[in-house]
């Protein structure tokens, strides 16, 4: 019982992270119909920047039992560096949009995502350049305490924040959308941008907010992607993006509350896979978990082909 309930919390904290990134592709998609290739590319500046930013409060002879050098950052405190991180990423996703995307409005879908493909490659590359190719040790504040017992289980700090982070983070989008005039308008420019024009609404400043929020979100679960891998943070980390991709599909390209829920049950789906199938499989199982969910997206698109929480559109001709 202990077992299954570390599994479940650390499903929810994968889901929490998958959300989190599904999140940020569909409030893209939603506002500008544009599918942004290179969303996993502000994961990873997200990652980096809170490495550079933020320096353990550890002792560095702690670091070397777990065989992590010690970090040699700016020194800020952590909660600083996490507020100045997300901000970052932020601006960083709405200059792109303003510089390369806003001029190709109008033009064809396949255009913009080559284009998204190509600011990927050189985000990636430039990361790649200004951090070098090592893997980059990513600590947190809680990182010399083990966590809380629950029913015989341990619970990991690094697994419950990312939980509490997804949390805030979309009741925090929930709350924009649902009582300020940004998320009214935002939700009209989802819905008709002519007619928002028409009506005085400034789409351009939309687009830009909307990226900013998306490239916030992705920063920051960049940042509990980093913490919790002990292999470090790297320029390839984005591609961990694509993990997420089925959350994305199966809750409904334009759903945000599609998106949270289909990333927090593949986070679960996938672990409690790894757990409890995989080496039932035998060699047949051998990572069968990153299988599954697009396995599964491919069963909930033959019946619900919009995704789960998807619209299914209407033309009248």
């Amino acid at each position: 019982m202990a077992d299954a309930l570390q599994y479940l919390v650390s499903g929810i904290a994968t889901g929490s992270i998958y959300a989190l990134v599904a999140l940020g592709f569909v409030v893209i998609y939603r506002a500008s119909k544009v599918f942004n290739f290179a969303h996993g590319e502000f994961l990873t500046f997200g990652a980096l920047m809170m490495a550079l930013l933020y320096s353990p409060s550890v002792e560095p002879e702690l670091m070397n039992q777990i065989g992590a050098p010690t970090l040699s950052g700016f020194g800020l405190p952590w909660i600083v560096s996490l507020i100045l991180t997300v901000g970052a990423a932020g601006l960083l996703a709405a200059g792109i949009e303003r510089v390369v995307l806003r001029p190709m409005v109008g033009r064809p879908v396949f255009v913009t995502i080559i284009i998204t493909l190509f600011i990927g490659v050189l985000l990636r590359t430039a990361m790649s350049l200004g951090w070098g190719n090592q893997p980059i040790p990513l600590a947190t504040p809680w990182l010399p305490m083990d966590g809380i017992t629950v029913g015989g289980a341990v619970l990991k700090y690094d697994k419950l924040a990312p939980i509490v982070a997804g949390a805030v983070a979309m009741f925090g989008f929930y709350g924009l959308l649902k009582y300020t005039r940004l998320g009214v308008a935002m939700r009209a420019t989802a819905v008709d941008q002519e007619a928002c024009i028409a009506m005085g609404i400034p789409v351009g400043r939309i687009f830009g907010a909307t990226w900013f929020i998306a490239g916030a979100i992705a920063g920051l679960g960049g940042v509990f992607i980093g913490s919790s891998s002990e292999l470090g943070v790297d320029p390839n980390l984005g591609f961990i993006a694509f993990r997420a991709f089925p959350a994305v599909i199966m809750g409904g390209l334009e759903s945000p509350l599609g998106a949270v829920i289909a990333g927090l049950l593949l986070g679960v789906l996938e672990v409690l896979t790894s757990a409890y199938i995989n080496e039932p499989l035998g060699t047949f199982g051998t990572n069968f978990h990153m299988v599954l969910p697009y396995l599964v997206m491919v069963v909930v698109l033959i019946f619900k082909p919009y995704g789960l929480f998807g619209t299914r559109k209407v033309e009248r001709l």
